[in-house]
């Protein structure tokens, strides 16, 4: 006779308003050499809290109370009786509209991958671990329901992820070893750097980090613009010259560029310069590994206006990150300036980009660096089916609410209250025609009127949630902090753009 062995996640509920903690951790970042890694980003993974390190290295991360959960708290462990048999992790919820997440988490603490995250209703859950790529270490696997935590010592396996409905089984059970009950995890991420994350047992103490850089770039700028001089410059008309960044990925046989939306694609190992005396509101299409644009394809653009020797143009992240693009504007007066991705972007590893989106953002935003999106595009949020229609639709429904209550300057309840998809959209009866608005709530400083038109210290924007977490994540990669990252983003001129008479030549470097 078999016995009958049942795996339940026991679980206390207790709905409200959740219960409140202190978080005071501190900490230090450094490199291999013991160097202190400034404008670190540590965040926590469950709740939405941020700190920056300083100059040196070391950042505290607090702000008194805060609701460790705001609807549904859980008391006890997540789980009571860990059980696992081939390749499979049984479990039950006993309540509906219940948060799960599980995660596997190297020994170094190194996120892995999602084996589930998902809202489920009451009822019971098979679950198999995806094994692939693993190695023959062990891992950690973390549970989290409704943001209470698990973390148990977990072995690698050699089998398929899936997530079904299942009876109650017999199964031959397997004892995890139960490592600790955390209340969260640390996330570290410096740009260029690679990431740490780190589980904690407690809102309070101290955790440090050690990153190592995942970026080869040498800080030569002259290499990386090449001999300038060259450049042929025509009366009357502006040079664009593009040149290739992919640090050897692709030669320059495999890179095309087209002008405009319906221009035929020429390769840049044949004509890498473009003359333009006159180009109302034209684009230059770049493209890697093809010459097709499309949703699985690499391909990227600069767009600009251009008459009288005069240059408007800019770089933009408005719909999403495909490829590194900078652009160096050079003319007849010796206005020189650069604008575009930072350049250590063009030489570190394409997928680190996406680990680094993907733990530096707020869990609401992740998805946006993962498949069907990745590994061609780090998707913007605006018209992203998540925050249009789906689960994420009222992320920013109370801070709003909170905005048309205050009413600041008689600015905002003249006009009807913006959906989430308005504002990273910036459409809409208030953000689509007020580019003030749009970019304060992007920002979140709609409440401060004092940050409202700040021009020269961006560190203001982007501290709280909700924010678009998005054109953050981009303005810390972008020379000069200077990013359309949200289509008003040139709202206090934070863009990536610039105008200027004389125009005698425009360098456009695309990366991989």
């Amino acid at each position: 006779m078999k016995k009958v062995i049942t795996c339940l996640l026991l679980l206390t509920v207790v709905l409200g308003s959740g219960f409140a903690q202190t978080v005071t951790i501190t900490g230090r970042v450094t490199d291999p050499s013991g160097k202190g890694i400034p404008s670190t980003v540590v965040r926590m993974g469950v709740l939405a809290l941020f700190a920056e390190t300083d100059t040196n290295g070391y950042y505290a991360l607090g702000s008194g109370i805060v609701n460790v959960n705001q609807n549904v708290a859980v008391t006890g462990n997540a789980f009571t009786k860990p059980c696992f048999s081939s390749g499979r992790l049984l479990f039950s919820l006993p309540e509906n509209n219940s948060q799960v997440r599980i995660s596997l988490f190297d020994m170094n603490g190194r996120f892995v991958r999602d084996v589930l995250n998902s809202r489920l209703n009451l009822g019971n859950y098979s679950c198999l671990v995806d094994g692939r790529n693993l190695s023959a270490q062990f891992y950690v696997l973390r549970v989290a329901i409704n943001n209470q935590t698990t973390v148990l010592k977990f072995p690698s396996l050699n089998s398929r992820f899936s997530s079904e409905r299942s009876s109650q089984a017999n199964v031959q059970q397997q004892r995890l070893e139960k490592l600790a009950a955390v209340m969260d995890t640390l996330h570290a991420t410096a740009p260029g750097y690679s990431v740490a994350v780190k589980p904690i047992e407690s809102l309070a103490g101290t955790y440090d980090f050690q990153l190592t850089k995942v970026t080869t770039w040498n800080g030569d700028i002259n290499a990386f613009w090449g001999d300038t001089s060259a450049i042929p410059k025509v009366a009357g008309g502006i040079i664009f010259k593009i040149i290739n960044r992919t640090n050897g990925a692709y030669a320059d046989s495999q890179i095309y560029w087209a002008l405009g939306d319906n221009g035929a694609p020429n390769r840049l190992s044949a004509t890498s310069t473009i003359n333009l005396p006159n180009n109302p509101a034209g684009r230059i299409y770049i493209m890697v590994g093809g010459s097709s644009r499309g949703a699985n394809t690499y391909w990227d653009f600069e767009e600009h206006t251009t008459g009288n020797g005069v240059y408007n143009g800019n770089t933009t992240r408005v719909d999403g990150f495909r490829l590194p693009i900078a652009i160096r504007l050079h003319c007849a007066d010796g206005h020189d300036t650069t604008l575009g991705e930072d350049y250590f972007v063009f030489y570190q590893p394409r997928q680190s980009r996406f680990d680094e989106f993907i733990n530096e953002a707020t869990p609401e935003f992740t998805h946006l660096a993962t498949a069907p999106y990745a590994p061609y595009v780090v998707s913007a949020p605006r018209g992203d089916a998540g925050f249009v229609s789906g689960k994420y639709k009222d992320y920013y429904t109370s801070y709003v609410n909170q905005i048309w209550t205050l009413n600041l300057r008689n600015k905002f309840a003249k006009f009807a209250k913006p959906t989430t998809d308005n504002v990273f959209s910036c459409t809409g009866d208030a953000c689509g025609g007020n580019a003030d608005i749009a970019a304060v709530l992007n920002r979140h400083v709609a409440e401060d009127t004092t940050k409202w038109d700040e021009r020269k210290d961006g560190s203001v924007y982007y501290q709280k949630t909700p924010c678009n977490y998005y054109s953050r994540f981009m303005h810390r990669r972008s020379m000069k902090q200077r990013c359309y990252g949200f289509p008003y983003d040139d709202w206090a001129f934070w863009a990536a753009y610039d105008s200027h008479g004389g125009a005698q030549w425009l360098e456009i470097a695309v990366g991989f």
